[in-house]
């Protein structure tokens, strides 16, 4: 039906095919090549730059990172790190190190002892590598001269407390060219309530305390100071502990009187035992006055007693005024019994007579006469006004009627002609005579009416 079809796609195909041949397969694009890092620069630094011989040299590596070991098989793994040796010119006893993962490293060496004053070269070098190495200068400078070391007192009891002073420290020198520090020891033993950052060095000189220990026995002891850091440098010195003195003697008060009637007074106070400069002197607590004793610790004072202090026990101190426990006290007493004064004697109203020589006998004391007269006539005033009172208060009875009452019978009519007067009022009593035939014996009878 269709005959050309058949060769119609046989050439469309040939096309395509061709096509396919002259323009080649697809080609992948080329992989990025991996940044390429600059490499650190390498260095070393030293701390401290200079010093004399003997002395401990820091040093800081850098850029070392690619000192590494060849793997055995060129597989993608972590390299293993190289040594580093770090030498001092001249030097056969490097100071082997490896550096971190950033390229650094830190160690040390030690100025040789018998280096003289100059420059010198201080290397670092790479030993898979020796391309990979760097290196810092470090000055050589004059030895000092021997550390010294002076105690003052250089001996004393346990407790003392000691100055410490040291010189030709140059050498201590602490991290990056700080001021070194010291330690002191006693017998080799730290010295207590010390540190090393207590004493810093400056200038190659330091100062510093401390108390010797309480348990020290008296015999010699050594007093170290070492730099911290650098051994080397270091001093000791020797301080020779004392015996401990015994006990001298204790502070005692007396008091001349210890004691006094009412009225005030002065009393002396002497003190002895006052190893102090000045002592305060006091009555009951308060102060009242201060002395100063003598070189063998004795003194005397005087106290004044006012007139009205009362009846009682007062306590008198002395006492250090640098020391209130260095003192001692006595007790003053004030009794109740004042002075008696004298009794006058009264004067004799009459002038005295010479009497007549007689044997001796017992003396009599004689009365003056006023006296006796006054007495007597005192007496005799007494008894009339007893007598009196007596007499003027006591009823008259029957005896005194028939004294003094007299009568005899006649006719008459009867009447009261017998009345007993009275100065104050009407007659208290009366007789009545009423005649009557002869009754015979007749009795009065007086009543109180």
């Amino acid at each position: 039906m269709f005959p050309l079809a058949p060769w119609a796609g046989r050439s469309l195909t040939a096309v395509l095919l061709s096509t396919v041949f002259a323009w080649g397969a697809p080609v992948a694009a080329p992989a990025a090549a991996p940044p390429v890092q600059a490499a650190a620069a390498r260095s070393i630094t030293l701390d401290p730059s200079e010093g004399p011989p003997g002395r401990r040299v820091g040093v800081h590596g850098y850029g070392f990172g690619s000192c590494t070991k060849a793997g055995l098989a060129p597989e993608p793994r972590p390299a293993e790190a190289a040594e580093i040796h770090v030498t001092w010119e001249g030097g056969d006893n490097p100071s082997v190190v490896t550096a971190r993962a950033d390229g650094e490293f830190e160690t040390d060496v030690t100025v040789p002892s018998g280096a003289t004053p100059g420059t010198y070269r201080v290397t670092a070098r790479c030993t898979a590598n020796s391309k990979l190495r760097a290196t810092a200068d470090f000055q050589v400078t004059p030895e000092p001269g021997p550390a010294a070391l002076t105690l003052d007192p250089a001996k004393g009891p346990v407790q003392t407390p000691v100055t410490v002073t040291g010189s030709g420290f140059d050498g201590c020198t602490a991290h990056r060219g700080q001021a070194g520090t010291v330690a002191l020891t006693w017998d080799g033993s730290p010295l207590p309530a010390r540190t090393p950052t207590d004493i810093t060095v400056e200038g190659g000189a330091f100062t510093a305390e401390f108390a010797v220990p309480s348990d020290a026995d008296a015999t010699d002891h050594t007093v170290t100071a070492t730099c911290v850091g650098y051994e080397q440098v270091a001093a000791e010195q020797q301080f020779t502990v004392t015996a401990v003195p015994g006990p001298g003697p204790q502070p005692e008060v007396k008091l001349d009187p210890p004691s006094m009637q009412l009225g005030g007074g002065s009393v002396t106070i002497s003190g002895s035992g006052f190893n102090c400069p000045e002592v305060a002197l006091s009555w009951e607590d308060e102060q009242w006055d201060t002395v100063a004793p003598a070189e063998d610790g004795t003194f005397s004072a005087r106290l004044d007693v006012t007139p009205d202090t009362g009846e009682a026990s007062y306590t008198v101190r002395a006492e250090c005024t640098d020391d209130s426990g260095a003192g001692a006290a006595a007790a003053f007493t004030v009794t109740g019994t004042g002075p008696v004064p004298p009794t006058p004697t009264p004067p004799d109203p009459t002038p005295p007579t010479t009497a007549p020589t007689t044997p001796p006998g017992p003396t009599s004391i004689p009365v003056p006469v006023g006296m006796v007269v006054g007495l007597i006539l005192l007496g005799a005033a007494l008894l009339a006004l007893a007598g009196y009172a007596f007499l003027s208060h006591r009823h008259r009875g029957p005896r005194w009627v028939h004294h003094h009452v007299s009568s005899r019978l006649r006719p008459a009519p009867a009447a009261t002609n017998v009345a007993e007067p009275s100065e104050t009022g009407p007659p208290t009593r009366s007789v009545r005579l009423e005649p009557h035939p002869d009754p015979g014996d007749q009795t009065l009878k007086e009543e109180d009416s």
